[in-house]
């Protein structure tokens, strides 16, 4: 067998069939921002974007895809960073179009929290001149299947649409929210009273004083909370969950991040976090918050998650990961506001425990869940989910995932948080190769990467995965396989 490197410059098409063909599964934050750099950075390599989103718009994805003036962002807008290479581009863009002045609410001593809403409006104005130009194209239909078909991806919608593709990004974000066995063996009559928070008309058919059940206590069940006390909503709301943690608030006076977790002896999970608090007592000491230290601790969180064994890391999920989400991902202020005038006014309470039954009593729902001081039971009209994504065997989420897994093409993680891919962002089959064609990007990635749910991680990930992609559409050798016959 004799090979053979010979020079292969990226020749004018002879066709109408183009060379280097990207399709972007999901539409929202990651599968906008990779469309973007693609089309700007891979001007000369990349031939055609074409992304599969639902929505009517891209760039907001669940997240952002709220008409709630009152949800808004957990992170300031000079934190977001959402456009590679120009980190203040989400601050700039809320001053320069006017959205501040209908907005002023969202100034607030901690910095300035914009509404959800507003960040997807952003990524859509980041899109929208590749959309009318083409060099982006919006396919708005869900992927019913992915095929892989003489070395090229096949996707098909639900709507018809056919696309090859040279390359494929699944950018299908989060899952939906995971649900207590208690609320999965519940008759139809009474499911259609538990709603998940995220749903259209989740608020729609709550009235005024009607005792609400939230199951969950992040920012999702903050989210809820805001929303009731915009609609006047004045009955009493109960917030259930395992741990009964609750997000942190953010601190004031524009502190640095503070701390150095760069040690290669960080290898475990106690080690962790005995780092952690003896960084905090150390800030404590010269007057700086313990948000500081979450802040330089999330710069290499994804080092330092790279850098736990497997067993560690199931250590870390297992106790750690709540009292550090709390931490890491805090409430806006506006947020904080509700929930303590909520507690002044006695409306709002929290427990810590498991949900273990609902049952339909006349017009109300009676909740009971296991706490530690025992059986404790709610009386509601209706149960919001806000219970966060479920990403327990992720590829089982869609039919299309669940496909491609059973070919072999993709696995879920073992942990549960994700899809399996190396740190280049390449998929890994069921035999644990790479595919040097199929990418995963966004919180999907998170087995490889440990933090990857915010706008900036994902921000950095996107960047350099197109520059893999641009780097290996680019290539200048080829090499050629000369069999000897006989």
């Amino acid at each position: 067998m004799l090979k053979i490197r010979i020079s292969s410059p990226k020749l004018q098409s002879q066709s109408e069939r183009p060379a280097h063909r990207v399709a972007i599964i999901g539409g929202g934050y990651t599968g906008a921002i990779l469309a973007k750099l693609l089309v700007e950075r891979g001007l000369h390599d990349i031939d055609d974007v074409t992304v599969f989103e639902p929505r009517h718009r891209l760039g907001s994805g669940l997240a952002y895809d709220v008409e709630d003036i009152d949800v808004r962002l957990n992170v300031a807008a000079h934190r977001m960073r959402a456009i590679p290479g120009a980190p203040t581009a989400f601050l700039d863009w809320l001053q320069a179009s006017g959205t501040l002045t209908v907005d002023p609410q969202a100034v607030t001593p901690e910095g300035i929290f914009a509404r959800r809403r507003d960040f997807g409006r952003f990524m859509q104005a980041q899109l929208t001149p590749h959309l009318d130009s083409g060099a982006i194209r919006h396919v708005r239909q869900t992927v019913r299947a992915v095929e892989r078909l003489n070395e090229q991806w096949r996707i098909t919608g639900s709507g018809g649409a056919l696309v090859l593709a040279d390359i494929l990004i699944l950018a299908t974000g989060h899952p939906c929210a995971s649900k207590p066995a208690a609320i999965d063996r519940l008759d139809p009559l009474t499911a259609v009273r538990v709603t998940d928070v995220f749903a259209p008309d989740a608020f729609a058919r709550i009235g005024r004083s009607d005792p609400i059940l939230i199951v969950g206590s992040g920012l999702t069940a903050l989210d809820a909370l805001s929303r009731l006390e915009a609609l006047g909503h004045d009955g009493k709301i109960m917030l259930v969950s395992r741990s009964g943690h609750m997000p942190r608030p953010h601190a004031g006076g524009g502190f640095s991040p503070f701390g150095d977790f760069r040690g290669t002896d960080l290898t475990s999970a106690r080690k962790l976090l005995v780092k952690v608090r003896e960084t905090i007592a150390a800030a404590k000491e010269q007057g700086i918050p313990w948000q500081s230290v979450f802040d330089a601790l999330r710069q290499h969180a994804q080092d330092l998650w790279q850098g736990l064994p497997l067993h560690e890391r199931q250590k870390f999920l297992h106790r750690l990961r709540r009292w550090y989400d709390v931490h890491r991902h805090r409430m806006p202020p506006q947020a904080a506001a509700v929930l303590e005038r909520g507690q002044d006014m006695g409306c709002f309470t929290t427990k810590s425990g498991d949900l273990t039954s609902v049952i339909r009593d006349g017009d109300d729902l009676l909740a009971a869940f296991e706490t530690r001081d025992g059986r404790t039971e709610f009386r509601c009209r209706h149960i919001l989910l806000a219970t966060g994504p479920d990403f327990r065997d992720y590829a089982a989420h869609q039919r299309f995932l669940l496909a491609m897994k059973r070919e072999g093409l993709i696995q879920s993680d073992p942990l549960g948080l994700g899809l399996a891919c190396d740190t280049a962002g390449r998929a890994l089959s069921a035999a644990g190769t790479p595919n040097t064609s199929l990418f995963i990007a966004g919180p999907p990635a998170r087995p490889a990467f440990g933090e990857l749910t915010g706008v900036p991680e994902i921000a950095t990930q996107a960047a350099n995965l197109v520059r893999r992609i641009i780097r290996c559409c680019a290539r200048e050798t080829r090499t050629i396989i000369v069999s000897k016959s006989g």
